[in-house]
């Protein structure tokens, strides 16, 4: 069972999903924004007051030195969230050609609008 957890703690992580990260000392929930290394599962961040904090890493992965030192580190996943994604107008070619075909007629003077 305790090795289940561990595995659940080391996830690849994705665009949108939610974690729980240390900021200098005090815990917070964090938006995956950018992945920076997969196979050093590095990512980029952003605490919900808007900071970004690069080169984020779980816990796990850092050695002695380097847990002492690092400012900001994963402690666990919580969930996901589908991140926002503007969505653009789609043209239909159909549609542009008929949009070419009246220009057209219009320049050449048979419709008068």
């Amino acid at each position: 069972m305790r090795s289940e957890i561990g595995k659940c703690n080391m996830k690849h992580l994705k665009v949108g999903d939610i974690v729980k990260a240390v900021f200098l000392g005090s815990s917070c929930e964090c938006e995956v924004i950018e992945i920076v290394d997969k196979k050093k599962k590095s990512y980029k961040l952003r605490m919900k007051s808007g900071t970004i904090l690069p080169g984020v890493t779980w816990l796990k992965n850092l050695d002695d030195k380097q847990k002492k030192k690092a400012p900001w580190h994963i402690l666990k996943y919580i969930g996901h969230k589908e991140p926002k994604v503007i969505e653009k107008d789609n043209i239909q070619k159909a549609d542009l050609d008929k949009a070419i075909a009246k220009q057209k007629k219009f320049l050449r003077g048979d419709i008068k609008e």
